[in-house]
């Protein structure tokens, strides 16, 4: 079941008009999503209030021989199928990061684009987390290294090993994360 609520938390002020946050009264799917051109990884979880559940991840991969319509292509196309076997309610995704260069960040934006593109076709709510905003989530440090926030996923997720590649587990950090901040309310 989900319950519509005024959306506070992530803007830390008054609400925007007409925007509002999700909050889930039982269990949900949570599609997390570290974007990229050349692997955007992503990450399944089922949670409840109290339990998460790791369902799948995995990364996305491009060929840099492709042209770039090609290889955002392959992002759209493999980002629905992916939307059409596990029927997330959300996805969550890292927000885009400015402190790469301009030619890195038109291609990422690009991918965020089309992935977006993918969740409004099948009427899912995305929500944007800023890096600093997951680790503080994750690690309650915000300067927290890529292997602590590694480590807390796969604490959280209950599972021996790291899950590989690293983007996967990026994008398991974000579902993760949006989990956290859904339970709040």
């Amino acid at each position: 079941m989900v319950e519509q609520l005024p959306f506070k938390q992530l803007v830390g002020g008054s609400n925007p008009p007409g925007l509002t946050f999700l909050c889930y009264t039982g269990s949900m799917l949570i599609l997390g999503i570290d974007p990229g051109t050349a692997k955007t990884g992503y990450g399944v979880i089922q949670c409840t209030r109290r339990e998460i559940k790791l369902i799948e991840h995995g990364s996305i991969k491009t060929s840099t021989k492709y042209s770039s319509p090609k290889r955002l292509d392959l992002i759209y196309c493999q980002t629905t199928e992916i939307i059409q076997k596990h029927k997330p309610q959300v996805l969550a995704m890292e927000s885009l990061f400015f402190n790469i260069n301009a030619k890195s960040a038109s291609a990422v934006g690009q991918a965020i684009g089309v992935i977006k593109l993918a969740a409004a076709r099948k009427k899912i709510k995305v929500f944007e987390y800023p890096p600093l905003r997951i680790k503080m989530v994750l690690t309650k440090n915000g300067r927290a290294k890529k292997r602590q926030i590694q480590s807390e996923v796969r604490k959280t997720l209950k599972v021996r090993k790291l899950p590989r590649p690293t983007h996967a587990a990026d994008a398991l950090a974000v579902a993760i994360c949006h989990w956290q901040e859904t339970k709040k309310k």
